[in-house]
């Protein structure tokens, strides 16, 4: 089971990375403000997504990712 989550896991992070690596490739392209602002969303999305996957989130910790662009913050509660 381990192996299964581990391929799962190192799958989506290719994913995410390949993603980001063509978005940032294109970024330049597009001169329209509501095209280049859903480029910038992307780009958030796919960083913050990659920083959860590498970092470790416990219980009752709080993460702030800063990107040039803005920044997510991760909070995970701790259970009752």
């Amino acid at each position: 089971m381990k192996e299964r989550v581990d391929l799962v896991y190192d799958q989506v992070y290719e994913f995410i990375d390949e993603s980001l690596q063509k978005i940032r490739e294109t970024e330049d392209e597009y001169k329209n403000d509501e095209l280049a602002e859903k480029v910038k969303r992307m780009e958030i999305a796919l960083q913050a997504s990659r920083d959860i996957l590498e970092n470790m989130v416990m219980p009752g910790k709080k993460m702030t990712f800063i990107y040039e662009n803005g920044s997510v913050t991760v909070e995970i509660p701790e259970k009752k």
